[in-house]
């Protein structure tokens, strides 16, 4: 699905919204109410495939945080503040999408209602008008994993939400509550309630519905070629120079200066236009200590292979590691084969192994694709022949013979 298909089906469902409300609640001004009834719709959904994966949303936002520390290092204690507390500010950030969306349907406390949306959605184009301008963080995660867009895509988009936003802020008046006034702040209350309880399952289980590429029944051999017909990537470049004569600095968009023996180079930005195809499994690899990739001797494994996933080891849960342990020391005792696959370095994993009374050897992979396969931290991944046929949050695991029954057959 592409970003027009979508925002098609949100004025559709927006339209037999209004229609609904024209005939059953006997609305008026019904071009204001439609767009207000676009926009409650297209928050939500935007909320809710951010909750299916929070922490999907949480690693967005530590790349900007992270990025604004180098542009403004004088907050340098906010951004990393913002950086160990992402999960909380995402989530409480998607939950607010979330009832945004629901109280400007509903029609509840809409001066405060619109007021937020009017912030928030500031907000958000700030964000990708950074990503847009600068070329930092390739993927704003508007919509999860769902549905990629190309920073310029997402700024556009919220330039367009944020004047519908303002058109039900100059017909506020129009707005009223959709049911009785008790009857709208309870349903609001559950539905709100709703998507509180969703995004905490989301944060400490597997997501219920896997948008990334690693779902299970993935060949990652196959997931890492890069598919037929690939769509490249396009670039704007812009190249600064200085006159050698006058001192002026001028930019040269796609092109440099025809006397260049008379400018000096300065700087150059790459601005994406164009996101292209990538493989679906980007970066993936299995490397061992001294850097060689072993992924084909994995992906050639006709037994089950069980990993041991561990993309951050300083953010590991030790608890989760006991889980781990006995499952893998019983995977072993069946004959399997177990490992440790982390983003982290295999000497420090090492230790810790040691620190914990573990033993399975431990292989490298870049960190960024573990947390993609894994929103657990360990988490476990198992594969035969290069397809993964598990994958599992610690918080989910029970026993061996258990996982033997659901995945083993």
């Amino acid at each position: 699905m592409d970003l027009i298909t979508l925002i098609g089906i949100f004025f559709a469902s927006a339209f037999v919204l209004t229609l609904l409300e024209k005939f059953v609640f006997k609305i008026t001004n019904l071009p204001a109410n439609f767009i207000r009834n676009v926009v409650g719709i297209w928050f939500i959904f935007s909320g809710v495939v951010k909750a299916i994966d929070p922490t999907g949303t949480s690693i967005k936002m530590e790349e900007y945080f992270e990025i604004f520390e180098k542009y403004i290092p004088a907050l340098t204690f906010l951004w990393k503040l913002l950086v160990e507390h992402a999960l909380i500010v995402s989530a409480l950030m998607i939950i607010l999408e979330i009832y945004l969306g629901l109280a400007l349907l509903l029609g509840t406390w809409k001066k405060v209602t619109i007021w937020l949306l009017i912030l928030l959605i500031a907000f958000f184009t700030f964000l990708t008008g950074f990503s847009a301008k600068t070329g930092k963080v390739t993927d704003c995660g508007c919509f999860g994993d769902f549905l990629k867009l190309a920073p310029i895509q997402s700024f556009y988009k919220d330039l367009f939400l944020s004047a519908m936003i303002l058109v039900i802020f100059f017909s506020k008046r129009s707005i009223r509550e959709i049911f009785p006034k008790k009857i709208n702040r309870a349903v609001l209350l559950i539905l709100t309630l709703a998507a509180i309880g969703f995004t905490y399952l989301n944060v400490y289980h597997e997501p219920v519905k896997d948008f990334r590429p690693y779902v299970v029944g993935t060949s990652i051999p196959d997931c890492l070629k890069l598919p037929p017909n690939a769509k490249p990537y396009k670039y704007e470049n812009t190249f600064i120079y200085k006159n050698k004569k006058s001192g002026e600095v001028k930019e040269f968009k796609n092109t440099w200066p025809q006397d260049l023996d008379n400018w000096t180079f300065v700087d150059r930005k790459d601005v994406m236009i164009q996101k292209g195809d990538d493989p679906k499994c980007k970066d993936f690899a299995i490397r061992d200590a001294n850097g060689s990739d072993n992924s084909s001797s994995f992906f050639e494994e006709t037994e089950y292979v069980f990993f041991i996933i561990v993309p951050e080891l300083k953010k590991a849960n030790d608890k989760g590691f006991e889980k781990m342990k006995a499952i893998g020391e019983a995977a072993e005792k069946d004959g399997k084969y177990v490992y440790i696959l982390t983003g982290s370095v295999i000497a420090d994993m090492q230790a810790y192994e040691k620190q914990h009374g573990l033993h399975f050897e431990v292989y490298n992979s870049d960190a960024t694709p573990l947390k993609t396969i894994m929103r657990s931290n360990p988490g476990l991944l198992i594969l035969k022949k290069g397809i993964i046929a598990g994958k599992y949050h610690y918080h989910d695991l029970t026993t061996y013979e258990n996982l033997k029954k659901e995945v083993l057959k």
